[in-house]
């Protein structure tokens, strides 16, 4: 398919099928896993619910050792403050199930509601806090859990498209959307929104810069991309420069294209826009609090401790990435980590030769940036709170940038495609029933079984049509990421 033919086509069904596919996986682990399960989801909930009434950051709270530095006070209903009790009965102890507390059961208060992340930025807690129109109520939490899918599966769906109708390998997306990464797509979080607007910038910005010709939507989509990554986290602006390096240098050889980028003024301005809002957030809000550290005069132990502290760190960093389903407390199954782990290593070194030395040079360059942010991120939390803050998901948006890379211009072969995409549905079905198995029955022992028999708890569809949900949701999402794009077909975008 020549590329001038590529950048004329009209919207896909292939495509739609991709999204529908993806955001119907991203449902059935929203069904499963509870309410607030997800990561800081209870605060990310609160914060999402004020932003879209108005409140931008809220009232500052005094930062202790208890209280973070980037809490506020927000004018909204108390009734949304019950989320921050809600999960207290099962996290952090994955023996524990999970309770059906919803929101709206207790009794309200007349204290002001507040969170956690009152002063990190608002674009994705914006998106979320669309779910919240139905008050204070778990109908609101769920469906702001809609909103971040439906933001992810569409970064997801285009970037996989984008290489599909190519006629190159999707391989490498199978070693990027880890169980982590899916978990995290699931939940109301920022960190799934930067991870998947990372994959569709790792994606398409090296094509954009190779010079090769994009659609008028995967412009859109890359933009949006830009925006999102640079604005769902504090440090957003340094990621989205990480990987604007990496992909330039990776097409230093094409620069004479480059000139023709400034076609796309909407691109540059939005890009550049947000790009100096990120900074600007990160300095003079984000950072409010954090020049006077409520530790001084704590103990601390020494910087060389500190250094190997978090070099002994790095492993549970990447069992985290791979998949953790929960506040650190529900890991994947050891044998599945270590299946998974080998399947993206696997990925890695068979398409590992077939790269250009730049390529080489550029993924190597991620790993060992990697491993300089969770030391210096690390390192900072550390003085700021006497602990260790850094988790798997907040590397992720660079590590998504190897298997993508390595396997960019590979063509497609159906035999590879079929049995990689076989291996990560079993990952993805084995994963989500042990998340399942976890806020079910808790895990304790060989009681695997035991929530067929007699759950503790159960997710609001029941544990039969979950799973159900789960394989099927699974199987379809899979079969349209490993499926060619036919030829014939006068659907592309």
């Amino acid at each position: 398919m020549k590329e001038q033919e590529v950048a004329k086509m009209p919207i896909s069904s292939k495509f739609l099928k991709l999204f529908i596919g993806i955001f119907v996986l991203t449902v059935s682990w929203s069904i499963m896993i509870p309410l607030f399960a997800g990561p800081d989801e209870h605060s990310n909930f609160i914060k999402s619910a004020a932003l879209v009434r108005g409140e931008l950051t809220g009232v500052d709270i005094e930062a202790t050792p208890t209280m973070s530095y980037w809490s506020t006070y927000v004018d909204i209903d108390p009734k949304f403050g019950n989320a921050l009790a809600v999960p207290s009965c099962f996290i952090f102890a994955s023996e524990k199930p999970a309770c059906d507390v919803p929101v709206g059961s207790l009794p309200t208060t007349d204290a002001k509601a507040w969170t956690q992340m009152g002063r990190y930025p608002p674009i994705s807690f914006a998106i979320a806090g669309l779910g919240t129109v139905f008050g204070a109520n778990d109908l609101s939490a769920f469906a702001s859990r809609l909103a971040i899918g439906l933001t992810c599966a569409f970064f997801l769906a285009a970037a996989i498209y984008s290489r599909q109708k190519r006629n190159q390998t999707s391989i490498g997306f199978l070693a990027a959307i880890t169980p982590g990464v899916l978990f995290i797509s699931s939940m109301n979080s920022p960190s799934g929104t930067e991870i998947c607007s990372a994959i569709a910038i790792w994606t398409l910005l090296p094509l954009l810069l190779s010079g090769n010709h994009i659609s008028k939507f995967e412009m859109f989509a890359l933009g949006s991309a830009g925006i999102l990554l640079t604005g769902s986290r504090p440090l957003g602006f340094v990621m989205f420069t990480i990987v604007l390096v990496i992909s330039a240098f990776l097409n230093w050889n094409n620069r004479q294209h480059w000139k023709s980028i400034l076609q796309h003024r909407f691109f540059l301005i939005s890009q550049a826009v947000f790009f100096v809002f990120s900074i600007f957030w990160f300095r003079y809000i984000y950072s409010f609090q954090t020049g006077e550290k409520v530790v001084d005069g704590m103990h601390a132990i020494s910087r060389e401790r500190q250094i190997l502290t978090v070099f002994s760190h790095i492993p549970n960093v990447i069992e985290q990435a791979f998949g953790n389903y929960g506040w650190l407390d529900s890991p994947t199954p050891q044998l599945a980590t270590y299946l998974g782990l080998g399947f993206i290593l696997f990925v890695i070194g068979k398409f590992w030769g077939s790269n250009e030395s730049r390529v080489k040079i550029s993924m190597q360059l991620i790993l060992a940036i990697t491993l300089v942010f969770c030391f210096l991120i690390d390192l900072q939390m550390y003085s700021m709170l006497r602990a260790f803050g850094l988790q798997g998901r907040h590397v992720m948006p660079l590590l998504v940038g190897i298997p993508i890379l390595v396997t960019q211009g590979s063509r497609y072969k159906a035999r590879t495609e079929f049995w990689a995409g076989g291996l990560w549905a079993v990952l993805m079905i084995w994963s989500g029933m042990s998340a399942l198995r976890r806020y079910s029955v808790g895990i304790q022992g060989q009681n695997s079984l035991e929530m067929f028999r007699d759950p503790s708890w159960s997710p609001m569809m029941g544990i039969n049509f979950s799973l159900l949900l789960l394989v099927c949701a699974t199987a379809i999402a899979t079969f349209f990421i490993v499926r060619a794009v036919s030829q014939t077909q006068d659907n592309s975008i």
